[in-house]
């Protein structure tokens, strides 16, 4: 983002800062230094993607190994960075699918998780490294191990990552650490960076405020050294991608998405939704490919059954569907002069499109004239009344009319 345009709508100066390709805007709201100040930000961001495995533990959602890799090839080919095989050191399902991914030769890294609080572990990790996972994470749930003290618990962590390590592996580790006091739970991350991990991980995003969540993040950017920092943010208040942007504020520079927010409970911060935050609003570019964010939802839809809201930010069926009277005049004037339109993004931008549906809100405003100055017709006072009449008929029977039907009005009544 390099340059500011200026609009003049009616009496009021907006003055927003414009993606040189003319794809989205960003308020220079954001952009003040007040703001900017407040950012630790790091120099990128990697996202994992989780739909697979967070996915398959939704409610009903059942993938065969297709649907596993026809996500999974999409996702490869929009250039995200990496994704979440499961729970490969205990489920055979989950240990077969990072086996499939190895033989597809794909460009994403293969992450897996091996639970290290069971018995047995360093064999989990084993069928892991065997798979050809690219990451291994390590991962510590809160469930007591008869005998162990606390001391226990740090040399188990340290244990697991060292082996890991002496396969040359990337490894992460991660634990439920928002249901632990704060200094065990730091201990616990210090265990893990001593030992050599790569990647240190928050969980339990779900449950922290947005200031919590930031605060936990810059601890551990402060123990992580040159390990970085990631981010496994719930939506249990709605708060799962504003949580993973605060961590990113923070300095946090791998964060866990899924799309259509596809999870557990109330879902994981949402992959199209984090991705084109930390495009737009914080100027980042991923490398990932956001024309094709729409069908990577729709497909994620169809392989689940399990549709979003028609208003699901970016990817719902109406976020880019406008029926007020004015915002269909500003859409309408900006085409008339060969403008960009008013909305926050360009639809097209992620694979979406712009509608307009006429609704009874229009029959008192220009937008009927606008219409047809962009069709090249000229209507008089009394040829504007008998579209509005005719239009008015029509919403007795149906709610809204496309542009076509309209436009068909507008031709009819103008001969």
């Amino acid at each position: 983002m390099s340059y500011v345009t200026e609009f003049r709508i009616k009496e009021a100066a907006f003055s927003v800062e414009h993606d040189p390709q003319g794809r989205f805007w960003n308020s220079r709201w954001n952009l003040h230094e007040d703001v900017l100040a407040q950012y630790a930000l790091p120099k990128t961001v990697t996202i994992t993607d989780s739909t697979i495995r967070e996915g398959e533990e939704a409610p009903h959602v059942v993938y065969n190994m297709e649907d596993k890799l026809r996500i999974t090839r999409l996702l490869d080919a929009m250039n995200v960075h990496e994704i979440d095989c499961g729970f490969a050191s205990i489920n055979q399902g989950h240990l077969d699918f990072l086996k499939a991914l190895k033989k597809e030769g794909l460009r994403i890294k293969k992450s897996a998780i091996a639970r290290i609080d069971l018995p047995d572990y360093k064999k989990g990790i084993d069928r892991i490294l065997e798979a050809g996972a690219d990451i291994v994470l390590c991962a510590l749930y809160p469930t007591p191990l008869p005998g162990y003290d606390w001391s226990d618990y740090c040399h188990r962590v340290q244990d697991a990552i060292r082996h890991c390590k002496k396969s040359g592996v990337s490894t992460s580790f991660w634990f439920t650490c928002t249901r632990w006091d704060e200094r065990h739970a730091l201990d616990l991350y210090r265990a893990a960076v001593d030992a050599g991990a790569d990647r240190i991980k928050t969980a339990g995003g779900g449950i922290l405020t947005v200031p919590a969540y930031k605060r936990l993040v810059r601890l551990l950017i402060g123990i992580a050294g040159d390990a970085a920092v990631g981010i496994h943010a719930h939506n249990n208040y709605g708060t799962a991608t504003a949580c993973t942007l605060a961590g990113v504020e923070a300095g946090a520079s791998n964060v866990e998405t899924s799309v259509n927010g596809l999870a557990d409970g109330a879902g994981l911060a949402a992959f199209e939704e984090v991705v084109m935050a930390l495009t737009v609003m914080y100027g980042m570019d991923l490398g990932i490919k956001l024309e094709r964010i729409t069908e990577l939802s729709s497909l994620v839809q169809d392989i689940t059954g399990i549709a979003v809201q028609s208003y699901k930010p970016l990817v719902g069926k109406s976020v880019f569907l406008e029926t007020p009277d004015t915002h269909i005049e500003g859409i309408l004037r900006a085409r008339i002069k060969g403008e960009r339109t008013r909305g926050f993004i360009e639809p097209g931008t992620i694979g979406q499109k712009m509608t307009i549906l006429f609704g009874p809100s229009a029959l008192g405003g220009k937008s009927i004239e606008l219409k047809a100055e962009e069709m090249g017709i000229a209507l008089n006072g009394e040829q504007v009344r008998a579209v509005v009449d005719a239009m008015t008929e029509r919403l007795k029977k149906v709610d809204a009319l496309d542009e076509d039907e309209v436009g068909i009005i507008i031709r009819e009544i103008s001969k």
